[in-house]
């Protein structure tokens, strides 16, 4: 079989980017059979050197490279619905598409992966061309795929709700994971974790911290957040724990502070993403919605507590591992936040738990049921 998979998405380091590189890592790794052709395509990006480097080490795998820019490809492929895959790259008997387009196929049978369905539950989250785009690449993608595959319970609930015409038969949940590099970081030596936490909070100016990841944008809550930090200081004025904002920033009003203990940190290196996860008293992260939240999975598999959402998918993916929290009451998240910081019992806890739990999500386990969905609609 000849399976098509879209990975313009990897250079943009997103979520949705994680997801396209480590599917198709470990997809590559467990399958010798199938051959896989990957369609990536951007103006002015070049290939990204993980696909380049696969290319070397995989004879199964072939690449075809564009320059034409995902606007236009927007324009041909969700507006217009023109021009099938296999004009660019061949033959093909299925082709996973992106979370941007929905390009037409010839012969080929068509999957695609739900992320998220922001655009449609709150609109206001997302720039008109984002809203337009996923628009007009899920109309197509309703009528036209075999199969979809969600990344969570509740994303394929959202789905269903929003899509009705969609047969619940045609989805499948398959989750996310972390990469194995946090994993592993339990398997070094107690002194190597220590020296790596060390290291990671000289670097970047930081001692006892409580760490927000994500794309600085509105639906990541940061408003709330900060507004929870600041009341639980002003319970406690002497407590000098500070709150490390990472990512880089999206759309929306940018994060405004005056507060000494607030760090706006900004993108984090990946190569440092490891340590600071493992580096912090706990992942704050009551975004308002999530397809899957992976921050999550990173965070317990370092056995970093969690503070997170009562809402969307985050109580499906946290289980038991964290602290759930009304995500618009800064007072909730704040009462939050003084557990955390006042009981070590209660982080062991929650360390402990989140650790167990992490072993539930893998690349590889992700990689064996989508394959296998492969092969059932061939």
């Amino acid at each position: 079989m000849i399976i098509a998979i879209d990975i313009s998405s990897i250079p943009y380091k997103t979520g949705v980017s994680d997801y396209t590189l480590n599917l198709v890592r470990n997809l590559l790794k467990i399958d010798k059979t199938n051959t896989y052709k990957l369609f990536y395509s951007s103006l002015r990006l070049p290939l990204p050197t993980e696909i380049a480097e696969l290319k070397k080490q995989y004879s199964n795998i072939e690449v075809y490279q564009f320059k034409i820019p995902p606007t236009l490809l927007q324009i041909l492929w969700n507006q217009l619905h023109i021009i099938p895959i296999e004009f660019f790259i061949g033959k093909c008997d299925l082709f996973h598409t992106s979370d941007w387009t929905q390009a037409p196929t010839s012969k080929a049978k068509t999957i695609t992966t739900v992320h998220d369905l922001i655009p449609f539950i709150n609109p206001a989250w997302h720039s008109p061309k984002v809203i337009k785009a996923h628009a007009n690449k899920m109309y197509w993608a309703a009528k036209e795929c075999s199969t979809f595959i969600c990344v969570s319970q509740n994303t394929k609930s959202d789905l269903l709700k929003l899509f009705p015409n969609i047969n619940p038969q045609k989805i499948e949940v398959v989750y996310e994971a972390a990469e194995e590099k946090y994993s592993q970081f339990l398997e070094l030596s107690k002194t190597i974790q220590e020296q790596q936490k060390d290291d990671i909070k000289k670097r970047y100016k930081l001692n006892d911290f409580i760490l927000v990841q994500g794309t600085r944008e509105p639906r990541k809550n940061i408003e709330n957040i900060i507004k929870a930090f600041n009341l639980f200081q002003e319970k406690k004025p002497n407590d000098e724990t500070q709150l490390a904002i990472t990512g880089k920033y999206g759309w929306g009003d940018d994060v405004s502070v005056k507060n000494k203990n607030i760090k706006v940190l900004g993108f984090i290196p990946e190569q440092d993403m490891v340590a600071i996860h493992a580096a912090a008293l706990c992942l704050l992260y009551p975004s308002l919605y999530e397809g899957f939240g992976l921050p999550l999975v990173k965070s317990m598999s370092v056995s970093t507590p969690i503070i997170t959402s009562n809402t969307s998918c985050l109580p499906e993916i946290a289980a038991n591992s964290a602290l759930l929290v009304d995500p618009k009451s800064p007072q909730d998240i704040s009462e939050a936040i003084g557990k955390i910081i006042k009981s070590k019992d209660l982080r062991d806890k929650l360390s402990k738990i989140g650790i167990i739990h992490s072993k539930d999500f893998s690349w590889q386990k992700t990689a064996k049921e989508t394959l296998a969905i492969y092969n059932l609609i061939k």
